[in-house]
């Protein structure tokens, strides 16, 4: 990964926190609505502010270490843990990898060189391919 592109990258990611975990959430509950059910909500949230805190914008942290640390592996622990655990919350592989798809087709609409545009393809696969193994999808 050139270090250039992906510490550009993770600053687009950083720039755009918030309205990329508010888009992808608004998708994931316009789709699986079931999700709002595995959500412990709190007064002053809503089920997409909610889902975004817990799920987008931590998955958008992931990406941003993996940028600025160029250590993909960051994330195999992530995602074990999250089949682990998320599971027992009604989140399946299907909430999980229509996240990661739709977390990277978002990104993909900023304005990305030609170069971020491709390292976003690339971690995307790879973090599908984590997401497939983990849940035994391979």
């Amino acid at each position: 990964m050139e270090a250039t592109v992906a510490t550009q990258l993770a600053s687009h990611l950083t720039a755009q926190r918030k309205p990329l975990g508010q888009q992808v959430a608004t998708r994931l509950l316009r789709t699986f609505p079931e999700l709002t059910h595995s959500l412990r909500l709190e007064e002053h949230y809503t089920a997409t502010d909610r889902l975004s805190q817990v799920a987008v914008e931590r998955f958008s942290e992931v990406v941003r270490a993996i940028l600025l640390f160029d250590l993909p592996a960051l994330a195999d622990k992530e995602i074990a843990w999250a089949q682990g655990v998320l599971p027992l919350r009604g989140v399946t592989y299907q909430h999980q990898s229509a996240m990661v798809r739709w977390f990277f087709e978002e990104v993909r609409r900023l304005a990305l060189s030609p170069a971020e545009a491709a390292l976003t393809r690339e971690l995307e696969h790879y973090l599908l391919n984590l997401v497939n193994k983990a849940y035994n999808r391979s």
